[in-house]
């Protein structure tokens, strides 16, 4: 009987998994939607990440990178000292309202994953936007991993926002660079700077194109020409 009780104290507990995933939607998932959350709890212990979903492989990994963090914090677990009890006043009813009222929450903006050489990049997504071009999901996988390559070839470093006209086209342009070859350009030949706010307006360029075109017509009728034919002498015959 206590062989039995010992082995039923042994059993260890159930890995609990909780992924939230965002819902694909006119056929893939936005990048600013592509955010999901992963969280993985053995016991007491437990381990949450987000990553960048848009694909399966995307998924799986995640869950390969939250066991292999989990088993690092059980190996390790964290001391957590017990908190110190402080008693604390009540707040008058009136006062405290209205310090709750005027001190709203900041909501901080997701950010995404993008890979890198040495691990990966944490991006605030509004960072990194597709202006032109396919725009599905295998753009927006692409567009990650074009901003990856311009990390490692030290172009952007993640903290200004850019804009990618065409992935496919940006993509044949780095694809047969090395890093010492990324050296030798700007961030602004593969890219634009600035957030989709910057871009000009289609006014402005309708603008801009009628007064190229009004330049560029022939002008017809010179008045100058007719006042020359007329003071032009006509020869006499004698």
């Amino acid at each position: 009987m206590s062989d039995k009780k010992q082995s039923t104290n042994h059993v260890p507990p159930p890995t609990i998994i909780t992924l939230t995933l965002p819902t694909p939607s006119e056929g893939g998932i936005p990048l600013e939607r592509a955010t999901a959350t992963l969280l993985i709890q053995r016991g007491e212990l437990a381990h949450v990440r987000q990553f960048t979903y848009i694909v399966i492989d995307d998924m799986i990994a995640a869950f390969k990178e939250a066991y292999i963090a989990l088993a690092a914090v059980e190996a390790e677990p964290p001391i957590i000292p017990e908190a110190p009890q402080v008693t604390t006043k009540p707040a008058p009813k009136g006062k405290g309202k209205q310090k709750a009222a005027s001190e709203p929450a900041v909501e901080e903006e997701p950010t995404i994953d993008i890979p890198i050489q040495k691990g990966s990049l944490a991006v605030k997504i509004s960072y990194l936007k597709i202006v032109g071009g396919e725009t599905d999901a295998a753009a927006y996988r692409q567009a990650v991993l074009i901003a990856g390559k311009l990390v490692d070839g030290g172009l952007w470093d993640g903290k200004t926002p850019i804009r990618i006209d065409d992935v496919y086209t940006v993509q044949r342009k780095l694809k047969h660079l090395s890093e010492k070859e990324l050296a030798l350009f700007t961030l602004t030949d593969f890219v634009q700077l600035g957030t989709t706010d910057d871009m000009p307006q289609n006014n402005d360029q309708a603008t801009l194109e009628d007064a190229d075109n009004q330049e560029l017509q022939p002008q017809i009728g010179n008045s100058d020409d007719e006042h020359l034919s007329e003071d032009t002498e006509q020869p006499h015959l004698i």
